[in-house]
């Protein structure tokens, strides 16, 4: 994208251009104007997609310029470097649509950098949005059809392995699956989402849309086939890889999660020379995504297949923890529990043989508790439940759930006490860790509940959830700081944050203004 400084102080200019990353952001700076008039006629020249624009500039003021070459560009977008920003100057820059501000007598280049990389993500949405209404197009859209009815159907089984002339004829004017290369098959999958909303099929259609542009955009001619599985969050991909340089699967996770902000995992079958054969590696490559179960922080998938059988290992730990449950020693059952994901692997085996032996278990607390007199609770003793898993740590934290409620009558959640307790333990975490990366996961874990759970409750209690309470905690020991006269590079290394623009944008996100606005606010 190109970009275009408009502004009367060579300095500024020359910070400005030197400091920013623009090629790792995929901005190029195209021009510099040093007045109104000189703006225009380079602006109509290039055509910038954003123009930073100085307020008070020679020959021509900067809102001027602006209403001027509005029209010229109407996608281009515009952010304004001023002393001050009095009401006149805000007004008018909202009906011209400018994008934001940056005050000059306390710009960080942080702070900029960070408007620009959302702006770039902005104007790449609409880029997306664009193309696809380009497809709706009735020529565009009656091939984009005829594609996609064709792979779903082959990928369904509809064709043989062999080419029949039914086949063949249905090619038409795909006849370059025919070429000789290799292939690899992928199943790109939509990792849940820390919201606990879940997506409707609507938007998990459009989202599918916005990746299969996103992939058409990063591979080109080497992307062959992509079908939707909407049930599953999955999409079914076939890919040309004589040069796998050319189809990194890394860059469409790390182009959705930066673009899109949604999280991708992608399994990646064998290479394969005869085209024909994309359903047998599609297989494979669905296969390998379940190892998602036991690695949930890996995103992608490569190599072996899981096995197809348990290891003695397993068989002998459940011996162990049902031996544990015989005689009531549930601390010995909770340490054996810790110790599974060691014990499973890797390699790991395939999830639904593990899901036997846990299911196994948990039948065998149920009956440990109706026989104690006292009614199972819902959630955690139902099969479903436990299928319902997306991970092996939230089957275990289920496990614990279960074991607990052996241990303690009153941790059910009617009683209400231990909830209270929990919530209580978190919130004192939380203030004593402002400093530290905080983690849901690792609390509950020392909590022995279940961390959707935790999440639940303490949303229920205290009406905010849990990672806005983080920040919000974060936020107020980095008010203290920056009164104490820290300065904002200070206060983000404390607070454990990797850079100022990830500590600007928590700010943010919590007060409404940037920390650099708030520490103006706080010496005036």
């Amino acid at each position: 994208m190109k970009v275009m400084i408009i502004e009367d102080d060579m300095l500024v200019r020359m910070g400005i251009k030197s400091l920013i990353p623009w090629s790792e952001m995929g901005l190029e700076v195209v021009c510099e104007a040093r007045d109104g008039v000189e703006a225009v006629e380079l602006y109509e020249r290039f055509l910038p997609d954003i123009a930073l624009v100085d307020i008070l500039l020679p020959r021509m003021n900067g809102l001027d310029f602006i209403e001027k070459v509005k029209p010229l560009n109407p996608d281009g977008e515009f952010v304004i470097l001023t002393c001050n920003q009095d009401f006149e100057t805000v007004r008018k820059s909202l009906r011209l649509g400018v994008h934001d501000f940056i005050v000059k007598s306390t710009m960080e280049i942080e702070e900029l950098q960070l408007i620009l990389k959302q702006l770039t993500a902005k104007m790449k949405a609409k880029l997306l949005e664009h193309h696809f209404q380009e497809e709706g197009t009735p020529e565009a859209g009656s091939r984009f059809v005829r594609k996609a009815s064709l792979l779903r159907d082959w990928l369904h089984g509809l064709y043989n392995s062999e080419e029949t002339e039914a086949f063949a004829e249905k090619l038409g004017e795909y006849k370059y699956f025919l070429q000789k290369g290799e292939y690899e098959a992928w199943v790109v999958a939509l990792d849940p989402s820390q919201d606990e909303s879940k997506l409707t099929s609507q938007e998990i259609v459009k989202i599918g849309h916005s990746i299969d542009h996103m992939a058409v955009e990063l591979y080109r001619s080497r992307l062959i086939g992509f079908v939707e599985n909407i049930n599953d969050n999955r999409w079914h991909v076939l890919v040309s890889s004589t040069n796998s340089s050319d189809i990194d699967p890394k860059l469409l996770i790390d182009s959705v999660s930066q673009y899109m902000g949604h999280t991708l995992s992608i399994a990646v079958s064998k290479r394969f020379t005869d085209w024909r054969e994309w359903t047998v590696y599609d297989r494979f490559a669905s296969d390998l995504l379940s190892l998602k179960y036991f690695c949930e922080n890996d995103h992608l998938f490569q190599g072996e297949l899981p096995e197809a059988t348990l290891s003695d290992a397993v068989f002998i730990w459940k011996k162990a923890i049902m031996n544990k449950l015989s005689s009531f020693q549930y601390e010995q059952v909770g340490d054996l529990l810790a110790n599974l994901k060691q014990v499973v692997g890797p390699p790991y085996p395939k999830p639904n043989l593990l899901h036997n032996v846990l299911e196994d278990i948990l039948f065998q607390l149920k009956q440990i508790c109706e026989m104690s007199g006292r009614r199972p609770s819902e959630t955690y003793f139902q099969r479903s439940e436990l299928l319902d898993c997306v991970s092996l740590t939230q089957a275990v934290h289920l496990l614990y759930n279960a074991i607990h409620v052996l241990q303690e009558p009153a941790f059910k959640e009617k009683n209400g006490h231990e909830r209270k307790k929990f919530v209580e333990a978190t919130e004192m975490f939380i203030q004593e860790h402002r400093f530290d990366e905080i983690s849901l996961n690792a609390i509950a874990m020392n909590l022995k509940v279940s961390p959707v759970y935790l999440s639940r409750i303490y949303k229920e209690e205290k009406g905010i959830s849990f990672s806005t309470a983080v920040l919000t905690a974060k936020v107020e020991q980095a008010e203290t700081m920056i009164r104490s006269g820290m300065t904002l590079t200070e206060v983000s290394d404390k607070l454990g944050y990797l850079n100022l623009s990830s500590f600007t944008r928590m700010f943010k996100k919590i007060k409404g203004i940037a920390p650099s606005h708030y520490a103006d606010a706080e010496k005036n």
